[in-house]
């Protein structure tokens, strides 16, 4: 087999309302549905205090409809860097960790998926990426609260275990990124 190395994109920028909005989101978070994830066999390994995962779908939550708008024209940004014309969420749901949480390595379905790292104190762990171009080495996201990561749903990824005595709140999203810009159709066409 033969590899070859096409470079997958990964953006990292800072979500504009994050200080405007935090707050309020956390409020809406705690008084939502909630359940929790503790998944221990030969595959998974996974604990997570507080999560709406199983309503991943379901846009009618009130946080969601208080912070998808606003994450939207984000994505749509996100879009237009990738070179695509759009951005469909399709998914969207909170996980909040603990001491001792983890979420195991995983893939996402869609082209694109994500972390918005609504709560993330001093010591929490950041979200690790395989190499998919060597197994052997991980990369550990440079970031930060207030920040979002849009990477390939097939890169391998985790959430490390948590070891201090903090609370860890992020939300995460499955995207769909459609459409080539129009304008690149020129470059690309006139490449040698």
């Amino acid at each position: 087999m033969k590899k070859i190395k096409l470079g997958a994109t990964a953006i990292i920028k800072p979500f504009e309302y994050h200080s405007v909005m935090k707050d309020t989101l956390l409020s809406m978070i705690d008084n939502s549905y909630n359940d929790n994830l503790n998944v221990k066999d030969d595959y998974y390994g996974d604990e997570v205090h507080k999560l709406d995962w199983s309503k991943n779908l379901d846009y009618d939550r009130e946080w969601i409809k208080y912070i998808k708008p606003r994450l939207q024209e984000h994505f749509d940004v996100c879009a237009n860097d990738l070179n695509y014309e759009s951005c469909i969420v399709k998914g969207m749901w909170y996980q909040q960790y603990v001491k001792n949480n983890t979420h195991g390595w995983h893939i996402h379905g869609e082209n694109y998926t994500g972390v918005y790292y609504l709560e993330h104190p001093e010591g929490s762990p950041k979200t690790e990426l395989i190499d998919q171009y060597d197994i052997t080495k991980k990369i550990s996201v440079d970031a930060k609260e207030g920040d979002i990561i849009i990477f390939p749903s097939f890169i391998i990824h985790r959430a490390p275990r948590v070891m201090n005595d903090v609370r860890k709140t992020i939300v995460s999203f499955n995207l769909q990124f459609e459409l080539i810009k129009k304008s690149i159709f020129h470059v690309i066409d006139n490449l040698n």
